[in-house]
């Protein structure tokens, strides 16, 4: 295993970061969309007549974007240095589980 400088260490990190919130900006845009589409149903909903067309269209919508971001996940939330996946579940946050990079600069929060 190689030593990281300084500099290598923080340019990992950022580009966690980036993944990152490319991630939890695609499942969170997902989610608003299935969240509009169930609101927008609910208050035009009249009695009798089952969901509307638009608003089950919308509600597809934000579900493939809610997919999209999890196959995304998978693919780009990965250690750059060894391609390892980064589980948010892995015991110690602070590296990478395969080869001990530092990916992150607190063990609790956001990396």
């Amino acid at each position: 295993m190689q030593e990281n400088t300084v500099t290598d260490t923080n340019a990992v990190i950022q580009e966690v970061r980036r993944r990152y919130r490319i991630c939890n900006y695609l499942f969170t845009t997902g989610a608003l969309w299935m969240g509009a589409g169930y609101a927008a149903d609910i208050l035009t909903r009249k009695s009798g007549r089952e969901m509307n067309d638009p608003w089950l269209a919308i509600i597809l919508v934000g579900f493939g974007i809610f997919s999209a971001a999890f196959a995304l996940t998978l693919a780009i939330y990965r250690c750059p240095v060894c391609d390892q996946y980064l589980s948010r579940f892995r015991p110690d946050k602070r590296k990478c589980p395969g080869c001990g990079t530092q990916v992150r600069e607190t063990s609790s929060g956001r990396p």
